[in-house]
């Protein structure tokens, strides 16, 4: 198991993901209430934020090397999407730490975050690599700075950060994620891994 996961690169994500459970232990009902100069109102719960940082480690589950030895096959899209679903899972299970942790952390809300984001990372990362994954956190990060607490559901603020989720936005996050991670788990870049050097 350990030479599928370096193979694909998975063990890139554990930097990522143990500054998430850092997080999460460190702060458990911590807000933001500034960002840089910004003054943040409504204030952002810290756990509410966290899974933008996971979407990162979805979308760096798979290899970083650009030149592809092995060809595409049944067992390489089998390990793909074992790799995300492991970084899923390893998430979900931060977010349910945070909950035994934190007090009344809106799980709906961490769900659409995780969700939403990582179909958007892992596509990212399919279609224009592993490197520009955190472009779309940072894009949605910076478009909620500047609509916070817009009444719409579907405002930048909303679909970030509001701490209720409403049922059209999880099927909307589920979407994403299912259509992103099987884009990501076909990996058009890409059709295989490189093979470890054999000393």
């Amino acid at each position: 198991m350990r030479a599928v996961l370096a193979s694909t690169g998975w063990y890139s994500t554990v930097p990522v993901l143990a500054l998430a459970v850092v997080l999460t232990v460190a702060f458990p009902d911590g807000r933001i209430s500034h960002f840089g100069p910004l003054e943040l109102n409504p204030q952002l719960r810290v756990l509410v934020a966290v899974p933008l940082l996971m979407a990162v480690a979805v979308g760096i589950s798979q290899g970083i090397a650009p030149i592809p030895i092995v060809f595409r096959n049944r067992r390489v899209l089998t390990v793909r999407a074992a790799c995300y679903a492991l970084t899923l899972i390893v998430s979900w299970g931060i977010v349910l730490l945070g909950s035994r942790l934190g007090t009344a952390l809106p799980l709906p809300a961490c769900l659409r975050n995780l969700l939403l984001l990582s179909g958007i990372c892992a596509a990212v990362g399919a279609l224009a690599g592993p490197v520009y994954v955190f472009v779309p956190a940072v894009v949605a990060l910076a478009a909620a700075m500047v609509t916070p607490g817009e009444s719409s559901e579907w405002a930048p603020w909303s679909m970030s950060f509001r701490e209720t989720a409403s049922t059209e936005q999880l099927v909307v996050a589920a979407v994403v994620a299912v259509v992103g991670l099987a884009l990501a788990v076909w990996d058009p870049r890409s059709p295989g891994y490189l093979r470890r050097a054999r000393r």
